[in-house]
């Protein structure tokens, strides 16, 4: 599991030389559409403030020592792939208590392919062939979570579902987000494509 350095390490944060006003008017637009679609919901009114400042003025938005555990996760593809969704959902299962899920997960056994059940949907995780093929690290992490969205959107609770970065890494991360706010993030042109989180839709 990745350490809070190694993962952040790979993001764009400020320094202490850094120009504190050097955001433009696309960071000022991204930063009210984040706050709009609740990124900081969780925080007090004083850190939502600052966050909101701090990602209009140039900050990468994603502060994972905000985020940690409350909406930000760590999830290891290869374990994922290696049989550690079970677990994984279970570390997971508390924060979807706050949004209506209550996961309830079972490793189904199967002589060919990795299957689980999660609140009695059947997921395969990894079918026999993609162990040659695949992106299976990949494939593990997005394909459970996947279902996750699904249990989400039928409690009808929350706008937050399930996004990834680093996707199917020993360093990917999970994020719960409104998706309109990871799409602000994307139309906002600030960042690549791997530092956007990705909606896991599944197949």
């Amino acid at each position: 599991m990745a350490s809070d350095d190694e993962a952040v390490g790979r993001f764009r944060f400020r320094g202490a030389d850094d120009d504190p006003w050097r955001g433009d008017e696309r960071h000022r637009a991204m930063a009210e559409a984040l706050d709009r679609y609740g990124l900081w919901d969780h925080l007090s009114a004083e850190l939502r403030e600052s966050e909101r400042t701090e990602v209009a003025t140039g900050c990468y938005p994603l502060n994972f020592e905000l985020l940690h555990e409350r909406t930000e996760f760590f999830v290891d593809g290869e374990e994922m792939a290696e049989g550690g969704v079970d677990r994984f959902l279970r570390e997971l299962a508390p924060a979807l208590v706050r949004y209506g899920v209550v996961l309830e997960v079972e490793t189904v056994r199967d002589a060919d392919d990795y299957t689980v059940l999660i609140n009695g949907i059947r997921c395969v995780v990894l079918r026999s062939e993609e162990w040659e093929d695949g992106d299976t690290w990949a494939l593990a992490t997005v394909r459970p979570l996947a279902v996750v969205n699904r249990l989400l959107a039928a409690a009808g609770r929350s706008t937050l579902r399930a996004h990834t970065l680093c996707t199917g890494g020993n360093e990917g991360i999970l994020l719960l987000m409104d998706p309109r706010a990871a799409e602000a993030m994307r139309a906002s042109g600030l960042f690549p494509e791997h530092e956007v989180p990705a909606l896991a839709g599944g197949e």
